[in-house]
């Protein structure tokens, strides 16, 4: 590790009162879960939003399949 991320980090953890093993375990965990977060997001263009809302304002009507699915959904809640 270099000298200025070094001192950067024992300022930091200095701050905090952290112990510097403790303190690196912290930073990973804060830096990978805001990696996964972002490499999870669902990303759409201009176009799948378009469509997105416009199947919500107009849904398309149910299949036949659907409607039975959803008949036979019915009677097993009953």
């Amino acid at each position: 590790m270099d000298a200025v991320t070094l001192s950067m980090m024992d300022t930091a953890r200095a701050y905090l009162k952290l112990d510097k093993s403790k303190f690196i375990r912290e930073s990973v965990r804060e830096k990978a879960e805001a990696v996964i977060a972002e490499h999870q997001k669902t990303k759409f263009s201009a176009e799948d939003w378009t469509a997105f809302f416009g199947a919500l304002d107009a849904p398309a009507a149910p299949t036949p399949r659907m409607t039975k699915a959803a008949a036979k959904f019915r009677d097993l809640q009953r």
